[in-house]
């Protein structure tokens, strides 16, 4: 009896760990994945693989547009009259940037400047501070409101209609602080001004 009771045990056993390894094997979908090819069970709580960080769609880059005061200078040009205060480089220039593409809009200066963006220049007077988001699109009625130095808007999107936009800031537009931005597939920023010194030593266009 004492023998029987052996083999019994013996068999209940071997039974339970046959289950048990069946239920592992099952749970650990294949082996292979995240813990290489072959046999081998993954640990009891596998801790997640590392993703690669989500980067911006290649037909979406991230540009950033800087507004300078002192030292951006201005460039007269045939589509934009005289333009200051703007550029995606050093000083100021035509913006150029492609349907769809997403930027930041940065006040780099140390006085506090709006970007506002018209389907033609305002007349002088009617501009104004006021924020106008326009659903985060970068296009005619968009008005970033007043960004104090440093501060930059959230990530918006150019829009998709090609064509000249026109921009000021609504605080000092009178004093010459206005750009164009090219939307056109493949479109880049026009050459840049080259700040000219003025009698007392400063330099030429806006924030002189």
């Amino acid at each position: 009896m004492k023998i029987f009771r052996s083999r019994a045990h013996f068999s209940i056993a071997a039974v339970l760990t046959a289950a048990v390894f069946a239920l592992t094997v099952g749970c650990g979908g294949g082996g292979g994945g995240a813990y290489g090819g072959g046999g081998g069970n993954p640990p009891p709580n596998p801790s997640p693989s590392p993703s690669p960080s989500p980067s911006p769609s290649p037909a979406a880059p991230l540009v950033h547009i800087n507004f300078f005061g002192p030292g951006a200078g201005s460039i007269m040009t045939a589509q934009f009259g005289t333009v200051s205060g703007f550029t995606q480089q050093l000083h100021s220039q035509v913006l150029g940037l492609a349907p769809g593409t997403q930027v930041i809009v940065t006040n780099s200066d140390t006085v506090a400047h709006t970007f506002n963006v018209y389907a033609s220049y305002p007349a002088h007077g009617s501009e104004n501070t006021n924020a106008q988001p326009n659903g985060g699109v970068l296009g005619p009625g968009y008005q970033s409101g007043p960004l104090n130095p440093g501060q930059s808007t959230p990530v918006l999107t150019v829009t998709n209609t090609t064509g000249n936009l026109y921009i000021v800031c609504g605080i000092h537009y009178v004093d010459g602080m206005q750009d164009g931005l090219i939307v056109q597939v493949g479109a880049s920023p026009g050459p840049q001004a080259t700040p000219q010194p003025n009698p007392s030593g400063g330099c030429h266009g806006y924030g002189c």
